[in-house]
């Protein structure tokens, strides 16, 4: 029962360690550059991710809107996935990406 509770306390603060880290990248994409504006393929990718974390797996109907229907099927691409892996995948993409967009970036 103890190593049970132990394990448990060990799994929510890494979660919550994953929540932390998640939310920080998240707010970090306010700090990209405009003039360094993401390609509409790295944008859905973000956009999939963070839906697939925040929200999960993306409704059947596809918007009418061009743009929204790219960020739609990058979304519908990462059905099944958990909150857990989305929200790492989320956070490995952004460091890749942030170096290109973020302030003093290159």
């Amino acid at each position: 029962n103890d190593l049970f509770y132990i394990r448990r306390c060990a799994q929510l603060l890494q979660e919550r360690s994953l929540e932390e880290q998640f939310k920080k990248k998240a707010e970090s994409v306010q700090t990209w550059q405009e003039g360094k504006k993401a390609p509409p393929d790295v944008v859905a990718q973000l956009d999939a991710l963070f839906k697939q974390a925040t929200v999960g797996d993306a409704p059947a109907e596809t918007p009418e809107d061009a743009s929204e229907k790219a960020k739609h099927k990058a979304w519908q691409a990462k059905k099944g996935i958990t909150k857990e892996k989305a929200m790492s995948e989320y956070i490995a993409f952004m460091e890749e990406k942030e170096k290109a967009y973020a302030h003093g970036g290159a």
